[in-house]
This record gives structure tokens, sequence and C-alpha cells, in this order.
């Protein structure tokens, strides 16, 4: 028993390793992955490696190809935008459920998000990972506030691949500043019960990253990355 648990232990740590660099641009999108070099580099047996791999597969941030390897997910445009469209989806539909039942400490915490971003923003140099974790946890907090568990659970399953294809969109001080203004949109949007305007604010939110996704993608993501695999 006391094997099991080291071994559930040191699985969740490497992990939240991976999925952390795997996030952050230290594994690019389609590295290939040694699992030997990942053990000896964290000084662990295969095991708790090979189970948080299996896990980060789920999450849609590492796949394993048939005879070729272990690799960080290669997204496509296409997917990436679908992604969007179902977030959005999400978000508008979490909206309408919160507006009607969003507590005075819901917004409380809500605002302290956004308060945290308005400092993060002002910042030299940008602290973008910081800043990251904060829009995250904000647009979670709205589909949390729907009170339904497993909307929340879908949402939950759609950041992962996003966050993978963030630099896509967010390394531009510009561009985080140009959609920081939309959240301070939603929230008083939300502070005043103004369905139309928080939908609004959310949809140019989701749309603004499309489009900067389909003018930068390329360049993040070249296509021979995909065929040399």
């Amino acid at each position: 028993m006391d094997r099991l648990i080291e071994t559930s232990i040191l699985t969740d740590q490497v992990y939240q390793v991976l999925r952390k660099e795997i996030i952050g641009g230290k594994f690019v999108p389609g590295t290939k992955l040694d699992i030997n070099a990942l053990a000896s580099d964290f000084k662990v047996s295969r095991s708790p490696v090979k189970d948080a791999i299996t896990q980060l597969v789920h999450d849609g941030l590492i796949e394993i190809l048939p005879r070729k390897g272990t690799y960080v997910t290669q997204l496509k445009l296409e997917d990436f935008m679908e992604l969007l469209d179902v977030r959005l989806m999400v978000e508008s539909w979490a909206a309408k459920k919160a507006m009607a039942a969003i507590s005075d400490k819901d917004l409380e915490n809500w605002h302290h998000a956004l308060v945290q971003m308005n400092s993060l923003v002002e910042q030299k140099p940008f602290p973008f990972e910081q800043y990251a974790e904060y829009d995250i946890t904000f647009h979670r907090l709205l589909v949390q506030y729907a009170d339904n568990s497993r909307c929340l659970k879908l949402y939950d399953s759609l950041n992962a691949p996003v966050a993978l294809a963030r630099v896509v969109y967010h390394y531009s001080y510009e561009s985080s500043i140009k959609r920081h203004d939309d959240h301070k949109r939603m929230y008083q949007a939300l502070l005043h019960k103004d369905l139309p305007a928080l939908l609004t604010a959310l949809d140019h939110h989701i749309r603004s990253i499309q489009e900067e996704a389909t003018e930068r993608w390329s360049q993040v993501f070249p296509p021979t990355a995909q065929t040399e695999r």
C-alpha cells in the first residue's frame, strides 16, 4: 500500500511539472518526448512518468503516435477555432445562468481576479504566466457561477489545449491589454445585470483571439513541424 501511495504522489508531481512546462512553452508543440530521459531528469522510475503522460494525453496536451513516439500535441488551426467556439458557447450559456443567480460574494471574488490582472498589466516586464493564470481563473469563475458541475467539467477539458496554443495570441503585450479591456466590460456588465453587454463582451473577446490566431498561426506552428514527425 505504501508503494502505491508513493507512486501516486510521484505521478501527480511529474504530471504537474510536465503540464506547467508544456503550457509554459519549455516543450513546444511537436516536440518528441523521451520517457527514459524524463525519468532520469525527474530521478524517478519510468512508471510515474508513463502514468503522468497518460493523464496529459487525456488533457489533450500530449499525443502518442503509433510506431513514431510521444509528442507534445501539435494543434491544427481548425481544431483551435472549434475549441474557442465551444468555449464561447459554454461561457455565453453560463453568463445567462450567472446573471440570475450570482451573489455579492461571487461578484467580489470575480472582481478580485480582475484587480489582480489590473496590477499585472502595469508591471514591466509583463508577467505573462501570472496574468494568464488569473485570466483562466476569471473565465472559469463565470462558468462556475452557473452552478452546473457537468458544464464546469466540460469547460475545464477545453482549457488545457487552449492554453497550449496560448502563445499564438497572448505573447503580444498590446494584444493582452486589448483583451483585458474585455474583462473590465464583462465585470461591469454582470455588476449592472446587463446581459446583452456581457454577451457582447464575451463574443468580442473570443473573436479577437480567433482573428489573431489566424494571422499568427503559421508563424508559431510552422507546417514543417507536423510533417517532420
